[in-house]
């Protein structure tokens, strides 16, 4: 399938949105995943380093309700998670020096999760079928990802771009989930974000909701159709503050989520529950 670039164009205004800021334990100093299920959880998950574990969270409060060890994983470097009915897809993927051979997803059934302290995964490996050197020569480097979400049968990942010089496209692959298999990823399309360098033109994390794709940087809300074979923006989002969000969710049309992890100079860790229709 060809790659259908898009290019992010300065005719697109900011739209006003609301927020709501809550606090979070020190337990998610290093949230880099959160995904919304009910009315009454969201799950999370933290960075790279950190224990195999799923944290499902009070929508309201942040407060942890449950925390749920993925037996025999490690948490290599997991940057999102996706949903799929009783399914959530956590994606193992972090790859900052796009040096890494050993990228997999996996899947838990969340209900499960409810219910017990330690569940057993399904694991898929995969590699970018793209990518023949690791790590490729510094204007290549796009095989890092933070964002990946479940849409029409497929997981989407979306690449975090570390080129030099800056060249601001995100790749996309798709995948449908096989356990126990190992996947070749063809990249399928590409979106350009911007052109103002990774701290604010790269991608850290997404959702998909209501037919539309939304995409977040440090510093904004992307949010995108796909039709035809290619991403059009619709309108996208400023933050009211600057700092590392890793992580977005949609709880219905125009109704968000988004994490962002602790830093020492930018501040604590916090969930928003934001309104884009002020």
């Amino acid at each position: 399938m060809k790659s259908g670039i898009l290019f992010l164009l300065s005719i697109f205004s900011f739209f006003a949105f609301s927020q709501k800021n809550i606090h979070l334990s020190d337990e998610l100093k290093e949230i880099s995943g959160i995904q919304y299920i009910n009315d009454t959880l969201i799950a999370a998950h933290n960075d790279g380093g950190n224990e195999p574990m799923l944290y499902f969270l009070n929508p309201t409060t942040g407060t942890i309700y449950k925390r749920v060890v993925v037996k025999g994983v490690k948490n290599t470097d997991w940057e999102d998670i996706a949903l799929e009915r009783n399914y959530l897809y956590i994606g193992n993927f972090g790859n900052n020096n796009n040096k890494r051979k050993n990228l997999s997803i996996i899947r838990v059934s969340w209900k499960d999760d409810l219910v017990k302290d330690t569940i057993s995964p399904e694991i898929m490996t995969f590699e970018y079928g793209d990518q023949k050197v690791f790590p490729p020569p510094q204007k290549t480097m796009n095989y890092d990802a933070e964002c990946m979400v479940f849409a029409d049968g497929f997981l989407w990942i979306f690449t975090k771009n570390r080129t030099e010089p800056f060249d601001g496209i995100s790749s996309v692959y798709r995948v449908k989930f096989q356990e126990n298999t190992h996947a070749v990823l063809k990249k399928e399309y590409s979106i350009k974000i911007g052109s103002k360098g990774w701290m604010f033109d790269s991608v850290t994390g997404g959702d998909f909701a209501y037919g539309y794709f939304y995409l977040t940087t440090y510093n904004r809300v992307l949010k995108y159709l796909f039709s035809d074979g290619k991403f059009t923006l619709l309108k996208q989002y400023k933050y009211k503050e600057y700092n590392q969000k890793e992580a977005i969710t949609v709880i219905k049309d125009d109704q968000i989520y988004v994490a962002n992890e602790f830093q020492k100079v930018l501040g604590k860790q916090k969930l928003y529950r934001i309104s884009l229709k002020k």
